[in-house]
């Protein structure tokens, strides 16, 4: 047995340090990859407005798929209308620190562009319908067909709208718009709207949104916990 305390010493400090390097490694380990699948497989994202009230209303929380970019009719979606600033590396290795440290609920180095930041809208219009919106109600005749439908008479799935009626003397040219005219959607176009159809900015102001514009599809609201739902 070494009795000399210098030799224990050291040996106790290297065990230490390889205690610590262990640890280290684990950390860092568990970092990215809880940072690689909250960027590629599934993440949450904070709603800021009521635009999807009253299903998802202003600090609900829902979980994003990023690699489901091609959305079927009625899916709620995460679009970006606006490109984003492009980060220095050192800005985004910083903010992937703080999204994981606060479940990607915060980050330090914000989009300078008005109307870069993502937000959540529900896809009406597929590639080649025709649609117009007349009092609120959309109407659409989707590709191939020589009629027009309501919107519920045509998406299957089954979601709520809020078209509140307006007050007495409103003018309905303020705010979002109440009617547009009739429009067709190119190949790789989708027609986007908030289910609050009063108060939302939506493809009646920035017009449809392509393929690029869908950063993923909307699964799962999960806070608060009693508003849990599937979409």
């Amino acid at each position: 047995m070494d009795t000399n305390i210098y030799a224990i010493s050291y040996k106790m400090r290297q065990e230490l340090y390889r205690h610590v390097a262990n640890v280290l490694k684990v950390v860092m380990l568990c970092f990215l990859s809880i940072s690689l699948f909250m960027t590629f497989v599934l993440y949450p994202v904070v709603s800021r407005s009521n635009s999807m009230a009253p299903d998802i209303t202003a600090g609900n929380v829902e979980f994003v798929v990023p690699f489901l970019r091609v959305p079927s009719r009625g899916d709620v979606v995460l679009i970006q209308t606006r490109p984003t600033e492009r980060r220095s590396i050192v800005k985004r290795a910083v903010n992937q620190i703080f999204l994981f440290f606060t479940a990607r609920q915060w980050y330090p180095f914000e989009e300078n562009r008005m109307g870069a930041q993502p937000m959540v809208r529900r896809v009406i219009g597929m590639p080649g319908d025709t649609i117009y919106i007349d009092k609120y109600v959309v109407y659409i005749k989707p590709k191939g067909k020589s009629h027009f439908l309501t919107e519920f008479e045509v998406v299957d799935k089954k979601y709520n709208v809020d078209i509140s009626s307006a007050p007495t003397g409103w003018d309905i040219n303020l705010g979002a718009k109440s009617g547009t005219k009739q429009i067709e959607l190119g190949e790789g176009e989708y027609y986007v709207l908030g289910d609050n159809r009063m108060e939302c900015a939506d493809s009646r102001l920035w017009g449809p949104v392509g393929k690029a514009n869908i950063k993923g599809k909307v699964v799962l609201q999960y806070f608060p916990l009693n508003r849990m739902k599937l979409f």
